[in-house]
């Protein structure tokens, strides 16, 4: 079973992931800021990790997927954010480990992206 970590700082929106990543038979777990994540990827070794742009302290979702890398150097990623930009969309294309996800997205957006992530992990 592969493992997912979803980090978002909103309120209940990582326990709605999670329910439906869990449904799709992933193995779950959730954290609201990156500090959390980092403490929960060291003894879960998540094989996706699914993380929001914009997180509410210095860290945003990249910086968070860069420290989870250290722990599994196979992450796979999976970037959702609600204020894409060509910047940053093109900054993710240069990565061959991150999937780029706009809000809005339906559940079976989100779950072909991790079931691709999870294939690559």
């Amino acid at each position: 079973m592969k493992r997912v970590l979803v980090v978002d700082d909103e309120p209940d929106y990582p326990q709605l992931l999670s329910i439906i990543l869990t449904k799709e038979g992933f193995e779950v777990r959730t954290a609201g800021d990156g500090d959390e994540a980092r403490r929960i990827a060291a003894h879960f070794l998540p094989d996706v990790l699914v993380v929001d742009w914009l997180l509410d302290g210095a860290e945003d979702g990249l910086q968070v997927a860069d420290a989870v890398t250290h722990l599994n150097p196979r992450l796979q990623t999976v970037l959702i954010t609600g204020y894409p930009s060509v910047a940053l969309e093109q900054r993710v294309a240069q990565m061959p480990t991150v999937r780029f996800l706009t809000k809005p997205f339906t559940p079976s957006h989100l779950v072909e992206l991790v079931r691709d992530a999870a294939a690559q992990s």
